[in-house]
């Protein structure tokens, strides 16, 4: 045997080469021939996905909806949903606080309330002042000893107002043509009243008019309630 001869490969070494550069060939074959294409419909499970392999820029934009997450796995942002709470809480009771008192008529001779809470009660009064003119008054009572009021008419401190008493309001108003003391803004037809023990305080403003709105005389106004 010539020293050439024995330095070539045995046949199993050969077809040993033969094997690996075959699969060698065959696996870069693959990782370049091999797309979405060629993978099976729903051959992927989840078992075959690795964890943590899915990043944020792997999903499609929009394409996780609310069906999709676990509510109940989510936080509030810090305070959010305490500051809306508040936030709605004060919007509700300030507006269920402020009360729009609208347009109410009265004939001559006749009372009518206005708005009552509390111990206090609100009435306008249309009287004839002679020969068919009417005039308007606004007034508040109490039933409750040492209440506080406070008007552009009538002041009561130092919890001195009491049953039996007519506070008055706005000041007379007496004419046989249109006539309304709104015209004189918010001070002289304004007022106060605080329950005896300070646990409700009402401001607001009381209008009346004569001889308007089809009827001799009209009352109107609005209430904000403190408690």
């Amino acid at each position: 045997m010539s020293k050439a001869w024995a330095k070539r490969p045995s046949p199993a070494m050969i077809v040993a080469l033969i094997a690996l550069f075959a699969a060698l060939g065959g696996s870069a074959y693959a990782a370049k021939k091999i797309g979405s294409k060629e993978i099976k419909a729903n051959a992927i499970t989840t078992g075959k996905i690795k964890k943590n392999a899915i990043t944020t820029s792997k999903i499609k934009k929009e394409a996780v909806t609310g069906a999709k997450i676990k509510e109940s796995s989510l936080g509030a942002v810090p305070n959010a949903t305490n500051a809306e709470n508040a936030v709605n809480a004060t919007n509700a009771a300030n507006w269920n606080r402020y009360l729009i008192l609208g347009l109410k008529k009265a004939n001559l001779g006749q009372t009518i309330t206005l708005y009552s809470n509390g111990p206090f009660n609100f009435f306008g009064r249309c009287t004839d002042a002679g020969g068919g003119e009417p005039e308007a008054e606004t007034f508040v009572t109490t039933n409750q000893s040492n209440s506080w009021m406070s008007s552009s008419e009538d002041n009561y401190y130092n919890a001195d107002f009491n049953p039996g008493t007519e506070a008055q309001i706005n000041y007379t108003i007496t004419n046989n043509t249109p006539e309304t003391n709104q015209y004189y803004g918010e001070y002289y037809p304004s007022f106060t009243a605080t329950s005896p023990d300070g646990g409700l305080r009402l401001l607001g403003n009381l209008y009346s008019a004569v001889s308007a709105f089809g009827s001799p005389c009209t009352f109107w106004g609005n209430v904000l309630v403190e408690s």
